[in-house]
């Protein structure tokens, strides 16, 4: 055999070889192809599992603050009330309790004076002696 046809044998091996290592990679990329297209079928799966999921979540907290909504409405309805009925109750009761508690002192010490027992000079007296035993 001449030196071209060594030449051309080598280099039919060689590219043999090379043919073997691309079908090896090959068949090696297929595989990884296959594992990654099932990896990505199961977080599809799962994402939308997490997703309906997230959705009923979202569903049953925009219902819940719905109702606390409704409660907080609620509540300050029921203060403004509790805030008018107070008020009125102040109105009503208080200036005339105050008015009859002082109409009951002013009797109580004209009666007193009248009758010569008034307690204002006894005050005044211990007041002016406390001042002075103090300074």
């Amino acid at each position: 055999m001449s030196a071209a046809e060594w030449g051309a044998v080598i280099g039919a091996q060689i590219c043999l070889v090379l043919l073997v290592v691309l079908l090896v990679v090959i068949v090696r990329l297929e595989r990884a192809a296959a594992e990654l297209r099932a990896t990505a079928r199961a977080v599809a799966e799962e994402a939308t599992t997490a997703l309906g999921e997230l959705r009923e979540a979202v569903r049953d907290a925009d219902f819940e603050l719905d109702r606390v909504d409704a409660l907080v409405r609620g509540a300050e309805r029921v203060t403004d009330r509790v805030d008018a009925a107070s008020g009125l109750a102040d109105k009503v009761i208080t200036s005339p309790v105050v008015k009859v508690m002082a109409v009951g002192t002013g009797t109580k010490r004209a009666v007193q004076r009248l009758a010569g027992s008034d307690p204002a000079p006894r005050r005044r007296a211990r007041a002016a002696s406390n001042g002075r035993g103090r300074g």
